[in-house]
């Protein structure tokens, strides 16, 4: 099985080494091709990428100029190669967990019907750069969240979908999940954790105003959407209740 797992990289060149490698030490589950796009960074981040792929093929690097978010998500999209069986996305500053494509593709491939697996996310502050894993004492949690990362998607269902609205500068992650979940998949709940998410100060999800502008456009879409949809409700097991519970208090 071939597995893409698309990284969207701006200014990230302190972190997306651990990022591809803790991607790469899961090479025995699958034929990985680990795409990264670069959205204008303007440090050492191709650099770093260029690094590694001289010894490891499974990377290929795409080096846009700056355009944000979905755009580079799409690019990724865009250049998915015709022989890929699932998806994956991973920031490049957060971390996949030893096994994780393994167990999941294992799912994947004892039941055809299942078009995506969706995990749990556990935040951290700390890495541990030897294990690649949220560091002995950092503050960790678990949580049932949008984090595309969380997902395993055969590609089926990603074509089905199509490419990420590039109007929206921030939840254009929680749109795509959404119009996801809006195909109806069949879908596997895990209880594993699926990805470690990197908490700082730095990044997008930082910039209030604009991020609860964003989600309110988001959110408003969905709804002008499911009044199309006849009866269809958001899964109930995907995400934790409380986190449901916001996005449905945002959505009225």
């Amino acid at each position: 099985m071939k597995a893409a797992i698309i990284i969207p990289a701006y200014e990230a060149e302190a972190t997306i080494a651990s990022s591809i490698r803790s991607l790469l030490r899961q090479r025995d589950a699958a034929t990985l091709d680990i795409i990264v796009i670069d959205d204008g960074s303007s440090d050492r981040t191709c650099a770093v990428v260029r690094e590694l792929m001289a010894s490891e093929p499974e990377i290929r690097l795409i080096e846009n100029a700056h355009g944000g978010i979905s755009k580079t998500r799409n690019a990724g999209l865009k250049a998915l190669s015709e022989d890929t069986d699932v998806v994956s996305f991973l920031d490049a500053d957060d971390l996949s967990p030893d096994g994780r494509m393994k167990r999941d593709i294992a799912i994947l491939e004892a039941d055809a019907a299942i078009d995506l697996i969706y995990a749990k996310v556990r935040f951290f502050d700390f890495e541990d750069q030897h294990t690649l894993s949220p560091r002995i004492g950092a503050n960790a949690v678990d949580g049932r969240v949008v984090q595309l990362a969380a997902g395993l998607y055969r590609r089926t269902l990603i074509d089905r979908v199509g490419l990420f609205d590039e109007t929206l500068v921030q939840s254009e992650d929680l749109d795509y999940l959404m119009r996801i979940f809006e195909e109806r998949p069949n879908y596997f709940v895990s209880d594993e954790v699926g990805v470690y998410y990197r908490k700082n100060n730095g990044g997008i999800t930082e910039q209030r105003k604009q991020a609860q502008h964003e989600l309110m456009r988001a959110l408003f879409r969905a709804r002008k959407r499911r009044s199309k949809l006849a009866g269809f409700e958001m899964p109930r097991d995907i995400f934790s209740s409380d986190h449901l519970a916001d996005l449905e208090r945002w959505a009225k």
